[in-house]
């Protein structure tokens, strides 16, 4: 065996859940960008991140090179692995302590602190402040592609809270990863270390990724759960949406392309997933814009049976009358 087991005992004891944990998506990708790993994320989402780095990645940039098999929780984004919203793990890596971060750096190594965690010691401050900027700027490239998987993510849920239902968890975990293998009623997982431990009552908690195809992070030694992240199933048919021409007429201008696209794509009125879809943007997304312009009096929303549904104002169809002819 060259990795740890966890023994998880009888499967319909087990409590499960899947987590959509922003922070495990994102730091796949800047293990990639900034220290060469191999965890299959695309090519163009790399080039994308790296292309928005500033210059304080290289002060965090010894950290990810080869060998480093340990991270504490914050510096891998994962301090709350039930944390939905990348501003509450920007928010903790914000707040972290710089002396609590170097007291365990020291608590992991001891005397014998290789150079690249020592730089870490030499200004925590510094460190942390760094990869905050670091981890928001890759996050805002990163961010589309974890809202276009909003309806992955939710039928992962299903699947999963399904298996579990109809006693068919075993199934789930044998095919979830190349790297995780459910064996004889234990997890194998990679790690530098080889040990036998025991779920013992702990939640297992799935994190499903959205950047990478090759992924496998887990922690096994918190008192409350154990987690382990994987690839989520039809990423691969993912891919960074194509630019597309931006029709740059009075109300583009005025409004931006997603609240423009809003603007012209609810007549006849339409639902927010049905806008999700036609402008290639995440729910979420499209929820917020909806809510401006209802806020600015442009937007107004009805119900249509059981469905929801945007509709101009009187005003939002003058301004988009006025605004989308050719400039006079």
């Amino acid at each position: 065996m060259t990795g740890s087991r966890l023994l998880l005992g009888p499967l319909d004891e087990v409590h499960v859940e899947v987590a959509r944990t922003p922070g495990a998506t994102l730091f796949p990708v800047l293990h990639e960008v900034l220290g060469g790993a191999r965890h299959g994320v695309p090519g163009r989402w790399r080039s994308t991140v790296a292309s928005a780095l500033p210059a304080s990645a290289d002060v965090i940039r010894p950290l990810f090179g080869p060998g480093h098999g340990w991270l504490p929780d914050v510096l891998a984004l994962t301090g709350d692995v039930r944390a939905t919203r990348m501003e509450t793990v920007l928010s903790q890596l914000r707040e972290a302590d710089p002396d609590d971060l170097a007291a365990e750096v020291r608590g992991q190594f001891g005397d014998a602190v290789p150079p690249s965690w020592q730089r870490v010691l030499d200004d925590p401050a510094r460190f942390l402040a760094a990869y905050h900027e670091v981890a928001d700027a890759a996050w805002r490239r990163l961010e589309p592609l974890w809202a276009r998987t909003d309806a992955l993510l939710g039928k992962e849920t299903e699947r999963v809270g399904s298996a579990v239902v109809s006693r068919n968890l075993g199934a789930v975990l044998t095919a979830l990863s190349p790297r995780v293998r459910y064996v004889g009623g234990a997890l194998e997982l990679p790690q530098c270390t080889t040990e036998v431990l025991e779920l013992a009552g702990r939640r297992l908690v799935l994190v499903p990724v959205v950047s990478a195809t090759a992924v496998s992070m887990h922690s096994l030694d918190r008192d409350d759960v154990v987690w382990f992240s994987y690839p989520l199933p039809g990423l691969r048919r993912l891919d960074p949406p194509q630019r597309q021409p931006v029709r740059e007429d009075g109300l583009t201008q005025l409004l931006g392309p997603v609240r423009a696209g809003v603007l012209r794509s609810v007549q006849p009125p339409a639902t927010v997933s049905e806008l999700a879809r036609t402008l290639n943007t995440g729910v979420s997304t499209i929820t917020y814009h909806c809510e401006y312009l209802k806020a600015a009096g442009l937007l107004q929303r009805e119900r249509y049976g059981r469905e929801v549904r945007q509709r101009l104002t009187g005003r939002g169809a003058e301004l988009v009358e006025l605004l989308t002819g050719p400039p006079r």
